[in-house]
């Protein structure tokens, strides 16, 4: 993934092998307007199609042998039967919303919470059914690690934790930001093209917004645009929506009883985290610990996914530099 680029035909034409090719590590094909809303190429929706349609006076596609069309989906050769599978994870991805609400309208209890949401959708609507459920939260200032122990807190009581030998619909806590930290720039991979972060950030899907945070936190990752510039942040659906957040009383009083705690629940989460998370803190962007971010994804695939990638490109034959 580079910073996009001059639009022209040949340009135009890399950036869409590009793009699925991307999207095929997770079995996901796309439409052609998804094609150009993730692409890195600032264009027109039409000139996109223009190309899928084989309209260009380029080779189409078919003649290069790198992309196939059925239905309106847009995939690598030979690779129609990640269709069904698309299809069908819809109907998974579906059923995890639905929890997540139900659990987000418990969370909400918790009134330093200011956005919920689901991380772990590359694409829409793409979750396996066996995965878990990973969450993403922003928090007031300086009450992110009183939240986090919360959390963790209710999930436990609700046997919702994951473990590896029973991963699916369990609810997975690891990254949690303040307001104040809502720029994750820093967190992308050091020198590298980052792509898995670049469509991990695009892809969140809040369940719960208070205080229109999400538009906020979109503002404050407003380079997203240098990478995908045809993209445009969602609103929140209304139906997939935890409602309301409850009244400015309730969170004074909760805040006056546990707020003063905030330091000390930090020392204590601290002290019983595993070694393996100890061990790489703040070494790196897999884990990320202070005051205001508490980022925990010790088997963080951003260098996998980065490799899958580029072996992904070269069987396509493509010339993008790296």
């Amino acid at each position: 993934m580079e910073f996009s680029v001059e639009k022209n035909d040949e340009n135009l034409m890399k950036a869409i092998v590009e793009t699925i090719a991307f999207f095929d590590l997770f079995s996901y094909p796309l439409t052609g307007f998804e094609v150009w809303k993730y692409m890195n190429v600032k264009c027109e929706l039409s000139d996109v199609l223009e190309i899928l349609e084989n309209k260009s006076p380029l080779p189409p596609f078919n003649e290069r042998g790198q992309i196939g069309e059925k239905n309106g989906f847009y995939f690598l050769a030979g690779r129609e039967e990640i269709i069904r599978e698309r299809m069908a994870r819809y109907n998974y991805t579906d059923k995890k919303f639905k929890r997540t609400i139900r659990l987000a309208k418990i969370f909400k209890f918790i009134p330093w919470i200011k956005m919920i949401a689901v991380g772990n959708i590359i694409g829409a609507h793409n979750l396996k059914k066996e995965s878990d459920i990973d969450l993403f939260f922003i928090t007031e200032a300086r009450r992110v690690w009183l939240t986090r122990f919360f959390c963790v807190l209710i999930v436990k009581i609700l046997g919702l934790r994951p473990k590896p030998e029973k991963m699916r619909d369990k609810i997975c806590l690891s990254f949690f930001i303040s307001e104040e930290a809502m720029n994750l720039e820093k967190l992308m991979l050091p020198e590298q093209k980052d792509v898995y972060f670049i469509y991990w950030l695009a892809g969140i899907a809040p369940v719960y917004d208070k205080d229109n945070i999400y538009n906020k936190f979109m503002e404050a990752n407003v380079w997203l645009k240098n990478y995908l510039p045809n993209w445009e942040a969602g609103e929140v659906s209304y139906r997939r929506d935890a409602g309301k957040s409850f009244s400015q009383f309730y969170r004074d009083v909760v805040d006056m009883l546990f707020g003063g705690l905030e330091r000390r629940i930090k020392e204590i989460q601290l002290e019983i985290m595993p070694r393996q998370i100890k061990d790489i803190m703040n070494i790196d962007s897999r884990v990320a610990v202070d005051d205001r971010t508490i980022k925990l994804h010790v088997n963080d695939r951003r260098e996998e996914y980065l490799e899958k990638f580029k072996i992904q490109k070269s069987k396509c034959k493509m010339t993008i530099q790296n």
